[in-house]
């Protein structure tokens, strides 16, 4: 009996997951972990420590705004590719810093490569290799980044501990590069390369060309700067939320430890929400999936509000809850330029997203270290970013409305 082999699709799937697990989970998130140590050991304020993730932040909106041309033109496998070993740069220059202008240098090329092997190319390879399962497929490659804040913080943190951060930030780089070879020989740009047509459930013959979704009515320009200005507010809560979610609970007094132990938590939440929120969009649509991402990232900002209580069992329901609603920063971000561009749209509109999401962090990037400072504590940054996926919630929900869009897949 003949058994049918995999799509390759699912390879090239499994390729994107390696590439944001570096860039993404390794290149952002695990830097959570590394931060107070930073602090400490070079006697940073909490402001200078922020101006180092608001210079990645900065570069992170020059590299995906320049991430689809190059793609187009050198091919994602090659631009992204090439942006991992800029990634594992980035973690060499890391252990030899010494001072701040070069941990500001070594910043500034991890946003590079955050942006040439971040969602907007794992989000075109998606594109091009998935008729079918396409919010599903995307999940499971941005799983990759909660993995990595799952295997690594304790390792990391052992190996700060025990060797220091020159050691750890080494040790980092040197699995990046082997992870760029392996992303290198697993994906191609196109289905055509290997003589394949996109994965559908259906048929897979390249005669038949997948039908176009159309653009929903409804999307005036009000609605445009509406879904735009969502975007934006999602930047800072997300992406500066994530990255003090160390230092938050080291300010409150939990030891060591227990934040590792917080973080990797948190990966495996992110790893849940990002496979559950490709699978509630394929089978119950963008809107019913956006009003759980949303809903359930509003409680992990009031969680953390929670943090001087020095519950234990508050601060890991905050960051599953945190990692549950995650998704709405990466995986939401194509569902949405679909459901209101529709797919003539999908790469304009994801390449706007991606922009403005990256310029929301870079705008509010200084204000957590410049509160601490003023408060003794990262509290109120949290009850800030509440506000701010607040307001973000409002705008999108009232876009999916105007536009009629994001309903039940037929």
């Amino acid at each position: 009996m003949s058994t049918r082999r995999p799509h390759y699709a699912w390879a090239v799937c499994l390729g994107g997951a390696v590439m944001l697990f570096c860039s993404i989970g390794l290149g952002s998130n695990l830097y959570s972990v590394y931060q107070p140590y930073i602090i400490a050991q070079n006697g940073f304020t909490n402001t200078q420590a922020a101006w180092i993730t608001t210079t990645r932040s900065l570069f992170i909106v020059a590299g995906m705004f320049t991430a689809g041309p190059l793609c187009a033109r050198w091919g994602i496998r090659s631009c992204s590719a090439s942006a991992l070993a800029l990634l594992a740069l980035s973690r060499f220059l890391f252990g030899a810093a010494e001072s701040l202008p070069v941990y500001l240098g070594a910043a500034a090329v991890t946003g590079i490569a955050y942006g040439w092997a971040g969602m907007i190319p794992a989000s075109l390879l998606i594109n091009r290799w998935f008729q079918d399962r396409n919010a599903l497929a995307l999940g499971l490659a941005t799983a990759g980044s909660g993995l990595a804040t799952i295997l690594f913080p304790g390792p990391v943190t052992w190996l700060i501990q025990s060797w220091g951060l020159t050691a750890a930030f080494w040790c980092e780089g040197t699995f990046v590069l082997l992870m760029a070879l392996l992303f290198f020989l697993l994906v191609r740009d196109e289905p055509t390369q290997l003589g394949l047509a996109p994965y559908c459930q259906g048929s897979t013959d390249p005669s038949s060309p997948a039908p176009c979704r159309p653009a929903p009515g409804g999307m005036t320009p009000a609605c445009w700067g509406m879904y735009l200005a969502a975007v934006f507010l999602i930047g800072a809560p997300t992406a500066i939320g994530i990255g003090n979610v160390g230092v938050l609970y080291r300010t409150e007094g939990f030891d060591p430890g227990t934040v590792a132990a917080l973080v990797s938590c948190m990966g495996v939440a992110l790893i849940v929400g990002k496979l559950l929120c490709g699978e509630l969009a394929d089978r119950l649509g963008g809107l019913l999936s956006t009003v759980f991402l949303y809903g359930i990232i509003l409680l992990s900002y009031a969680l953390f509000c929670l943090a001087p209580n020095h519950s234990r069992l508050t601060a890991f329901a905050a960051v599953i809850a945190f990692g549950m609603g995650m998704p709405v920063s990466n995986v939401s971000l194509s569902i949405w330029a679909r459901d209101f561009l529709g797919d003539a749209g999908f790469a304009k509109g994801l390449q706007w997203s991606q922009t403005l999401y990256a310029l929301g962090i870079v705008a509010f990037g200084p204000v957590p270290g410049l509160l601490a400072d003023r408060t003794g504590g990262y509290v109120a940054s949290y009850l800030l970013f509440l506000v701010m996926m607040a307001l973000s919630a409002l705008f999108t929900l009232l876009v999916y409305r105007r536009t009629k869009s994001g309903g039940r897949p037929e």
